[in-house]
């Protein structure tokens, strides 16, 4: 089976979730960290000089929605503005682990502040057809309600409370977004990996349960997810990656998949190395039949370590200097031209 070139996409790190710190709580807002709100345009021409087809940005919940019931549309008119200027087809990321101060997320009427959230997305932005309704849930619920290290601070053995609770968010906003805008594309990025810790069926939990194939009685079908996005970093196992996206072809057959989130590890590895190891591994799938048309750089702009936010990780196609330029990180643009060159990618 001949392969097609795939669309070039890139993400913009926007993490903001609360950790914990000797001072007390800090929120870990990557988009003020790599001050992407103040190099907004820059980086979207960045994203066109390389030949982006789409970006993956913020929504910024916690600022977006300060109150209950009361929406500041200030950050995202920008980036909604900034998209169109570009001709970037904006993938909006909703809730990216962080949420309101003023939310318990734990709450009944969590999902419903939620879904008022996508609601006013879609009513407000027309030219929006991309929604990111939920970032890796699945780190969400290893990260706030196993280990407890992100906000909610839970410390569960079993989190399926914080699980199915994260699922009826994501249902009720979803079913928000489709009420208003039948025709959204909806794509839930979770990771994929080749773990000894979490099973596939561990890992697609969210997933499953929001398509309706488990805990059906929280309302999951599958209207509510058009694409499922494979996130791929480090394996701590076997098998390689393009067996992962085989597996996951078989697991969702009536579903396209798109590589939403790859990079390398930012020490010992040189990301052009990565590049290619990943694009050889999708190539493969591809080759075999799963049909991914895109792929995805993330972040495009280095990001900061998620424990020590002075720790700038050169894991993007740019690095940062301390003025807040971005100048390449190695020979990462480079890389992406030759792989258009040879065909992988439009």
């Amino acid at each position: 089976m001949t392969s097609q070139p795939m669309e070039l996409w890139a993400f913009l790190e926007n993490s903001d979730f609360l950790r914990r710190k000797t001072d007390g709580l800090y929120r870990q807002d990557e988009v003020k960290l790599i001050r992407h709100d103040q190099f907004l345009e820059t980086d979207y021409q960045l994203m066109v000089d390389i030949g982006c087809v789409g970006i993956r940005d913020a929504a910024r919940w916690y600022i977006s929605h300060p109150k209950p019931h009361i929406f500041d549309w200030t950050w995202m008119d920008s980036v909604v503005k900034a998209a169109e200027k570009f001709k970037l087809t904006l993938y909006l990321d909703l809730w990216h682990y962080g949420y309101p101060d003023w939310l318990d997320i734990m709450s009944a009427d969590a999902p419903q502040h939620f879904a008022e959230f996508a609601e006013q997305i879609a009513l407000r932005y027309s030219s929006l057809t991309h929604f990111c309704i939920c970032n890796e849930p699945t780190l969400l619920v290893e990260r706030g309600g196993q280990l407890g290290e992100w906000q909610p601070f839970l410390q569960q053995a079993d989190p399926t409370t914080f699980r199915q609770q994260i699922c009826r968010c994501i249902i009720a906003a979803s079913q928000a977004v489709l009420k208003i805008r039948p025709d959204a594309k909806l794509i839930l990025p979770d990771p994929w990996h080749a773990t000894d810790v979490h099973s596939e069926d561990a890992q697609a939990a969210v997933l499953d349960t929001v398509l309706g194939r488990r805990d059906p009685h929280l309302g999951g079908s599958s209207q509510l997810v058009t694409i499922i996005g494979l996130n791929h970093y480090r394996d701590s196992t076997l098998p390689p990656f393009h067996k992962l996206i085989l597996n996951a072809k078989n697991r969702w057959p009536d579903k396209p998949l798109w590589f939403t989130e790859t990079s390398g590890p930012p020490l010992g590895w040189k990301q052009e190395e990565w590049f290619w190891w990943m694009m050889a591994e999708v190539q493969l799938a591809n080759h075999a039949g799963a049909d991914i048309p895109v792929f995805t750089w993330a972040p495009a702009i280095s990001m900061y370590d998620w424990v020590d936010e002075t720790l700038h990780l050169a894991n993007g196609i740019w690095i940062l200097e301390a003025d807040g330029k971005r100048v390449p990180n190695g020979k990462m643009p480079e890389v992406i031209q030759l792989a258009r060159s040879y065909g992988y990618l439009k």
